[in-house]
């Protein structure tokens, strides 16, 4: 499992809990138009979706705030979750296979999944992580139908 991070729609609110962040900056975001984690906003992108596509995450400054995770999206099934070190290394992972748990932040306020960690330590289907956004070129997509 594993073998490339893939953006998922989970995003990070504003610290008034309102609105979705876009991204971390003008450089760093996701496209969409609306409020930047550094004050700016966003406005030559697109509007964001129905907020039925996706999952909104409450504000917080700490990106091992499991507390904010949400049952149903497997954020919120995988803990406890605990600190793992490979040499000079060190990962926050999941209870489930040890894949890596990173949560939202202000700066990287999206989630990502799945992983490629070279270390060979922490990647997984059940890895998660977050980003400030921004496209890279290796990373991939996933898709999820919900009844």
């Amino acid at each position: 499992s594993g073998g490339a991070w893939e953006y998922v729609m989970g995003v990070m609110l504003n610290a008034n809990n309102t609105t979705p962040l876009s991204g971390s900056s003008g450089t760093y975001n996701s496209g969409f138009n609306g409020l930047l984690n550094d004050g700016g906003n966003k406005t030559d992108g697109i509007d964001f979706p129905d907020s039925r596509y996706y999952d909104t995450y409450q504000y917080s400054a700490g990106y091992v705030t499991y507390s904010q995770r949400i049952l149903g999206d497997a954020t919120g099934e995988m803990g406890p979750f605990s600190i793992a070190k490979s040499g000079s290394q060190t990962r926050q992972i999941s209870s489930w296979y040890k894949d890596e748990a990173w949560f939202l932040f202000p700066t990287s306020s999206w989630f990502i999944r799945g992983g490629n960690d070279m270390l060979g330590m922490g990647a997984g289907i059940f890895a998660f992580l977050h980003i400030g956004g921004n496209s890279v070129p290796n990373f991939g997509f996933r898709t999820v139908l919900a009844v």
